[in-house]
C-alpha cells in the first residue's frame, strides 16, 4: 500500500497509536500480508476520533473489501451501532460475510452485494457518517448518493483521494491513470467548492477528504 508521506513520518505516527483488539490486530496483519487495500492505521485512528466525536450509531460504507474497516468501525461503536456496507466484488463479498461471522457481528454489520450507485437508492434510514473507499473514478456518484442519506452535521470521509501524490502534481501521473486522476481532481474541486459542505483534505495515508454536511 502506498502512502504520500515520508516513511519515517508514517512510522512515527503509527508508533503513537494504541494497539487494537488482539483479534482485530491479527486480522489487520493477515490483510496486510495479502496486500489487501485496507485502511491505513493512521486513517483508522482518524476515523476512530470522528466516530467518537459524532457519537455515531449508523455508518454507511461503500467498498467493503474483506470487511476489515466495517469490523473496525463496529468495534469503535462498542458493538452498539450499525454499519451498512456495500461491495460489488462477489469474491470479497463472500469473504467479508465469513469474516463478519467469525467476529460474531452479523447483527451489527449489514453487507450488501452489488453496485453502490444502484443499491444506495434502496438503503433505508439516515446515517451519521459515511466512508467511501471504492472505485475512485466514481467517487462523485457515491458521494451524492451518500449525501442524500446523511443527517445534518454528518461527515463523509473519502479515502485515498491524493492517490500516490498524482492528484497534487502532474509529474507523478502515469499514462494509464490519467482518467482516474482527472476524475479525482474534479471530485475534490466539487466537494471543496459547494456551499452545502465544508471539506478538508488531509495528508493521512494516501490522502483523506473529510466533508461536513451543513
Amino acid at each position: 500500500m502506498d502512502n504520500i508521506n515520508r516513511e519515517y513520518i508514517d512510522t512515527y505516527i503509527n508508533s503513537l497509536i494504541k494497539d487494537e483488539d488482539e483479534k482485530l490486530q491479527k486480522f489487520r496483519e493477515e490483510c496486510e500480508s495479502r496486500e489487501l487495500p485496507i485502511i491505513h492505521k493512521e486513517v483508522g485512528q482518524f476515523i476512530k476520533l470522528t466516530i467518537k466525536q459524532l457519537k455515531a450509531r449508523r455508518i454507511i460504507e461503500i467498498g467493503t473489501n474483506v470487511g476489515y474497516s466495517s469490523i473496525f468501525m463496529s468495534y469503535i461503536m462498542n458493538l452498539e451501532g450499525k454499519v451498512v456496507t456495500i461491495e460489488r466484488s462477489e469474491k470479497f463479498y463472500q469473504e467479508a460475510l465469513k469474516n463478519v461471522e467469525s467476529f460474531g457481528l452479523e447483527k451489527n454489520i449489514d453487507i450488501q452485494f452489488g453496485d453502490a450507485s444502484e443499491i444506495m437508492d434502496s438503503v433505508e434510514g439516515t446515517f451519521d457518517m459515511a466512508f467511501i473507499d471504492a472505485a475512485k473514478s466514481y467517487y462523485k456518484i457515491f458521494f451524492d448518493k451518500c449525501y442524500q442519506k446523511m443527517k445534518p452535521g454528518g461527515i463523509i470521509i473519502s479515502d485515498n483521494v491524493l492517490y500516490q501524490g498524482m492528484i497534487a502534481t502532474d509529474e507523478l501521473v502515469v499514462r494509464r491513470k490519467k482518467t482516474l486522476v482527472r476524475n479525482l481532481r474534479n471530485y475534490l474541486e466539487y466537494i471543496s467548492h459547494d456551499d452545502r459542505y465544508v471539506t478538508s483534505v488531509l495528508p493521512l495515508g494516501d490522502g483523506v477528504a473529510v466533508t461536513l454536511i451543513k
